[in-house]
């Protein structure tokens, strides 16, 4: 990341107004020096560090875009299944909205995956699930140096090559697709028969390369 310039700021009541000609501004000089800089740094980064940079955004935005539309969502948790309408984004939370009225705060680190209520046909048929993994009744990790790991420059190259992957989750489920975008926290996962979901990686326990996509 470009280091931030620091723009002095004059003030009448500790100093004298400097003299300074009218068609010069030095300041204004020194913030396009400075966004001239971090264009040239962005310029010169690889490639697979600028789409994850491009990417931190998108989870984000998904969520902004579906409290701006009022959208009708599936959530899945360890222990739960949550339909509504996400009504504020939080950090570390989502509150959702459910057709009766009842007001959810789901923690982030509970949900296992979500996606949109129109969708539901096309995503359920396309996930599987892993009998013997979902029999452990896995929980989150609160800890995230003791979770399921991706490297960032596979999912890059995945995401770039279309590549299908095959993710478990630690509930059980598995879910095959290409991914459409990815952040450090989430991904959306393009599905066999048109369906997206959102899978957040806090709840991965094994991922693939898959030849197919299921």
């Amino acid at each position: 990341m470009a280091a931030r310039s620091k723009t002095s700021v004059w003030r009448s009541d500790l100093t004298s107004q400097p003299q300074r000609k009218s068609s010069q501004s030095p300041w204004k000089y020194k913030n396009r020096k400075s966004s001239h800089h971090k264009q040239q740094t962005r310029r010169h980064l690889p490639t697979e560090l600028l789409t994850q940079i491009r990417a931190e955004s998108h989870g984000r935005a998904y969520v902004q875009k579906q409290i701006r539309k009022k959208t009708p969502m599936v959530f899945e948790l360890y222990e739960e299944h949550i339909e509504g309408i996400i009504s504020r984004r939080l950090t570390y939370a989502l509150t959702v909205v459910s057709v009766n009225g009842e007001v959810h705060h789901l923690e982030k680190l509970n949900i296992k995956y979500m996606y949109k209520q129109d969708e539901m046909s096309q995503v359920v048929q396309d996930i599987e699930v892993d009998a013997g993994l979902k029999a452990q009744n896995l929980i989150s990790i609160v800890h995230r140096s003791e979770r399921f790991q991706v490297d960032d420059r596979v999912l890059v190259r995945c995401f770039k090559k279309k590549i299908p992957v095959r993710l478990t989750l630690r509930g059980g489920e598995i879910i095959t697709g290409v991914i459409r975008w990815f952040s450090q926290y989430d991904m959306k996962i393009l599905l066999a028969h048109g369906g997206n979901i959102v899978i957040f990686r806090h709840g991965l326990h094994r991922f693939e390369i898959s030849s197919r996509w299921a």
